[in-house]
């Protein structure tokens, strides 16, 4: 799935469109747009909250086009009780909305009422779920809660009638299933607060949804569509981490990867949690995975900190392939992202770490690529075109700020690189490819699942710059066309991913 991008599918009329955190439901942060800063990261805009001494976007933020303008804005929330949207081009503010508390939470994106609108969907500690319009930060409907809520939203079709739910963890230690218009469809009570954001995939192969998420009780759980347990998992400590779905091993069935506070990064059977390896660190793990294949081996890794100081990253059978510790030691206490971000064709790892610089590691090796000094405490790093030039930037906030009171930052190559595009390479990585159809059928695009799966859709033009911007969670075994409005004479880049593997298409209109 792609990292941060506003997605789009359309399906007969059928449209929808959610970022949220990590990009996607399933929680990999990967993002495919490619970038070029490569050893020479320059501040590409500042910016700081209402109040400058309050921190910033302790979780990711999210990049979309909020209020339909065609360009995209980044929402971030701070410690000052508010929830930013800020131009992509300059950080200029173009709303701002107060909750009664600091949020923590990432916001979702979606139009989750069906009024043909988007919303933006975020969680804040004075125990309220928020759903604002897009278009100016007002507000919709508020949830109550019964605690503070730092879990960041998901939003899916979790129980396939044709409208949103969204899901979200609080500290009351409840899991909340809530519908498009702010009403509760269940919730679900695990024995400790609920830090973890929640994940959504079809983890157990039974072709329904299920949340996965992590709590205070030292239990990772995976709750059906109906908000019953399927199963649960104990580990040794409280799991404040957001847990990644991916098929990691290749062999047709999705894993949970999560960390926990009893210092190990588990890796679990979606269908029945059972544990298929463990991995210890040196101390707690409230950092959360990222999963790709980084050295193109044909495997999935799992990147993940751990607050001795130490990003790690881990191969599918559990076994470490590297470690890195910055300069300056520091916990890795947040989510980082993968990215191309050096156009070399290899994913980076941008990495959160309690110190003042912002560090790019070579994924395929844990190698210093670059680091860049912007302020103390660099919260989780996150990537997109921000600017609309076919090239991510990166978006990051801090804790403390710089000199001038900045605490957001923007970073771009010196360049200001343009027509980056999407890093687009077939891989197939199990059984789903190789009777996976992808063509074009008329004016629009055919796809045969050969069973069903996790899919998401993404068309760009070919200075990478994102034109259709599509997702659909999970995909019925057997055909289906998908309707592209796209302009006449041009030539258009389709990105197909699914579990398991991605794969392009070339299409000219």
């Amino acid at each position: 799935m792609t990292g941060y991008i506003l997605i789009t599918i359309c399906i007969g009329d059928v449209t929808a469109t959610w970022p949220m955190w990590g990009g996607d439901p399933s929680h990999v942060s990967v993002q495919l747009t490619r970038g070029n800063i490569n050893g020479n990261p320059v501040i590409k805009w500042r910016a700081y909250p209402r109040y400058p001494s309050k921190p910033v976007e302790w979780q990711f933020a999210t990049i979309a086009d909020v209020d339909g303008d065609g360009k995209a804005e980044v929402l971030i929330g701070s410690e000052d009780s508010a929830l930013y949207c800020l131009r992509g081009t300059d950080g200029g503010e173009k709303w701002r909305f107060q909750t009664g508390d600091r949020v923590y939470s990432s916001a979702a994106v979606a139009d989750v009422d069906g009024d043909g609108r988007i919303e933006v969907v975020v969680g804040s500690w004075d125990c309220k779920v928020y759903c604002l319009k897009g278009t100016d930060g007002t507000e919709k409907w508020t949830y109550t809660t019964g605690g503070l809520v730092r879990s960041s939203p998901a939003i899916a079709d979790l129980d396939r009638d044709g409208s949103l739910e969204i899901l979200v963890g609080s500290i009351d230690g409840k899991v909340y299933c809530l519908t498009g218009s702010g009403g509760k469809k269940w919730d679900f009570t695990t024995g400790g607060e609920v830090w973890s954001s929640p994940a959504v995939a079809d983890v157990d192969g039974d072709g329904q949804l299920e949340v996965v998420v992590g709590s205070y009780d030292k239990y990772v759980y995976c709750i059906s569509a109906s908000g019953a347990q399927k199963w649960r998992r104990q580990t040794n400590g409280a799991v404040r981490s957001s847990p990644a779905i991916a098929d990691l091993d290749r062999d047709g069935s999705l894993e949970v990867v999560i960390g926990s506070d009893d210092k190990n990064v588990y890796c679990l059977n979606g269908t029945d949690g059972t544990v298929k390896w463990t991995f210890l660190t040196g101390d707690w793990v409230q950092s959360s995975p990222s999963i790709a294949d980084v050295d193109r081996d044909g495997k999935k890794e799992v990147l993940i900190g751990s607050m001795d100081c130490k990003l790690y990253c881990i191969g599918s059978n559990g076994n470490k392939k590297w470690e890195y510790m910055a300069p300056l030691p520091s916990y890795v206490h947040l989510p980082g992202a993968l990215v191309d971000i050096d156009f070399d064709g290899y994913f980076e790892y941008l990495l959160s770490q309690m110190g003042a610089t912002l560090y790019c590691l070579n994924a395929e090796s844990g190698t210093l690529a670059w680091q860049i000094s912007l302020a103390g405490d660099i919260h989780s790093p996150f990537a997109g075109d921000i600017d609309g030039d076919g090239c991510s930037e990166i978006i990051v906030g801090t804790n403390s700020a710089d000199g001038a009171g900045y605490r957001v930052f923007a970073i771009d190559d010196g360049n200001n690189t343009t027509g980056c595009g999407p890093l687009y390479e077939d891989v197939e990585e199990d059984d789903l490819g190789k009777g996976l159809e992808f063509r074009t059928m008329g004016s629009g695009i055919y796809l045969f699942m050969p069973k069903e799966a996790q899919v998401s859709l993404t068309v760009y033009d070919v200075q990478g710059r994102v034109v259709q911007r599509l997702y659909d969670g999970v995909l019925s075994q057997g055909g289906h066309t998908f309707n592209s409005k796209l302009e006449a004479k041009v030539i258009y880049i389709v990105i197909l991913k699914y579990q398991g593997g991605m794969k392009s298409l070339r299409i000219v209109r």
